[in-house]
């Protein structure tokens, strides 16, 4: 799963998207109007929900997630129906925060086939597009729709999503619950500093540092539905994305935690 960046072709090999190390949209000394023109022009992974919250200052403006700029867009989720023309493809995708229509524009009668290869409902799709509005209803333009076949790559998109939104939001690192920052402006991770929420960790007293805090923050929440992976990930502060997710993974693995109504909600096994 590490290597998600690299193997996804709609990541451009990991160098031109936002899963490189450091701030999506370069040095803080960058001016404005630089900032302004690489956000629009880089490939941005999103959830559905950020696409229907995104802002838009008149109707021909660009949409702005988290205040900045996006251009092309990815988005993962399940196609739920699916609409076929003589000019294009349409479906209504869903990935657990929401549901958009999708619609892929079809250059001749005969490409429906290949565009719609290996992709049928309830299958799990890669979407790389933009933000559209039709109707007065906003969709995704797609130019690229591929099936997925690894389902691992559903969860590393979710914390990706939330990785780059924390990280454009809070540039200088997320801020804890009190609102104090680790040394140098970056969020303070030990891991073996007390508990989370009074939750009792000595049963995961024999865990490796970061699954004991995972495991902290789930045991905290005392929902029926569970907690989202986003909040986990949010709540682990400055943690490699791709560490949070082989940790879940490895607790899940081994039953100490377990998902509840869909694949990002989950809760402690005790």
């Amino acid at each position: 799963m590490s290597n998600y960046g690299a193997e996804n072709p709609y990541y451009g090999g990991g160098g031109g998207g936002f899963v490189s190390g450091g701030s999506p949209y370069g040095s803080q000394g960058s001016q404005d109007g630089a900032k302004k023109n690489r956000s629009n022009q880089t490939l941005r992974p999103v959830t559905i929900k950020q696409i229907l919250e995104a802002d838009q200052a008149h109707p021909s403006a660009d949409f702005t997630i988290d205040g900045q700029e996006v251009g092309s867009i990815l988005v993962v989720g399940s196609v739920r129906n699916s609409n076929n023309s003589a000019t294009k493809v349409s479906y209504e995708v869903g990935d657990g925060t929401g549901y958009i229509d999708v619609n892929q524009w079809l250059d001749t009668a005969d490409d429906e086939g290949g565009k719609m290869d290996g992709i049928s409902q309830d299958k799990y799709v890669s979407i790389l597009g933009s933000i559209k509005v039709f109707g007065g209803k906003r969709q995704i333009s797609a130019t690229h729709i591929r099936p997925i076949t690894n389902h691992d790559e559903v969860f590393n998109h979710l914390l990706k999503a939330v990785y780059v939104s924390m990280t454009v939001r809070y540039p200088n690192g997320v801020p804890n619950d009190g609102g104090a920052r680790g040394a140098g402006g970056a969020v303070a991770n030990d891991y073996s500093a007390g508990t989370t929420n009074g939750a009792d960790s000595s049963a995961w007293a024999g865990l490796p540092p970061l699954q004991r805090k995972i495991m902290e923050i789930v045991a905290a929440d005392d929902t029926d539905e569970g907690i989202h992976v986003a909040t986990v990930t949010r709540q682990m502060g400055n943690v490699n994305v791709d560490e949070v997710t082989n940790a879940i993974e490895k607790l899940m693995d081994d039953g100490q935690l377990y998902p509840t109504h869909d694949e990002f909600h989950v809760k402690a096994v005790y």
